[in-house]
């Protein structure tokens, strides 16, 4: 599963595919991994929709991770953050390393910010997920409601 493809690549840096390397496949496939690694990680625990029920009581952050499935999140959701991964993390270092030059590592690093800003820009939008065969958006839970005492 990937959520990007050369093709993306060509409309963020064409150039990426002069310096005789012909395709990036596989990084595409690290970067979806990365990407729903890096949802279990920053939002699933932020949400109130994916929660087992029998923990519902419990502390909200004890978000149970089986009960999410990367499967029905919206590909198209996560375009842009899956290009940014494959440049930031895997394309420019390795032209940087082969190539050289300081202008892959400056924008190394853009892409590494975007790539963050992206990912928080689609959590504050809402993450959309297919709940009974319809992609409804989830929204991180606000602050107050995270910090609520249970008792």
């Amino acid at each position: 599963m990937s959520y990007s493809s050369d093709s993306d690549l060509m409309e963020y840096q064409p150039y990426v595919f002069e310096h005789g390397i012909s395709e990036f496949t596989g990084y595409h496939v690290k970067a979806a991994s990365d990407i729903v690694r890096d949802i279990k990680a920053l939002w699933l625990p932020l949400q109130n929709t994916l929660v087992d029920p029998a923990r519902r009581s419990m502390s909200l952050l004890a978000t149970d991770s089986t009960l999410f499935d990367a499967a029905s999140l919206n590909s198209t959701q996560w375009v842009r953050a899956s290009v940014y991964r494959v440049l930031g993390w895997y394309v420019l270092p390795r032209l940087a390393a082969s190539v050289g030059g300081q202008g892959f590592l400056s924008m190394l690093a853009f892409y590494e910010r975007e790539y963050m800003g992206e990912m928080q820009s689609v959590f504050g939008e809402g993450v959309e997920y297919l709940i009974n065969g319809v992609y409804e958006k989830i929204f991180v839970m606000p602050l107050a409601e995270r910090s609520r005492v249970r008792r």
